[in-house]
């Protein structure tokens, strides 16, 4: 389970911001489906914490659709970055610290495995 996450958040959260990264379009889209992930991902928890019987699918889903969410509101973030700094060499760094952002929820996950043992 723990090699599987570490590959989710190292090596297609990265790849996923940047293939959303490429796509230039409006901004209210991106913003609105991250909303809609995160109040998903808050109802799923919520479903959850009511029921005696802890069900695994509804955490993990409650906890991939926050990260997706989390990796939208880094995409809206760097093409504000990109709008306010036009340069060549900020746009690849915003590019690369976005990248580097999605990976940051796997620490608090490796912060609260560590905890637990």
């Amino acid at each position: 389970m723990v090699l599987l996450l570490f590959t989710i958040a190292f090596v297609l959260g990265p790849a996923l911001f940047l293939a959303l990264i490429g796509f230039d379009g409006r901004a209210w889209p991106v913003a609105l489906l991250a909303s809609v992930l995160a109040v998903v991902s808050f109802a799923l928890r919520n479903e959850v914490m009511v029921v005696l019987a802890v069900d695994r699918t509804s955490i993990l889903a409650s906890i991939l659709a926050i990260w997706l969410a989390w990796i939208l509101v880094l995409v809206l973030v760097v093409r504000a970055a990109h709008r306010t700094w036009p340069t060549r060499k900020a746009r690849k760094i915003a590019r690369a610290l976005g990248a580097m952002g999605t990976t940051v929820p796997w620490f608090g996950f490796a912060t609260a495995q560590m905890m637990a043992e």
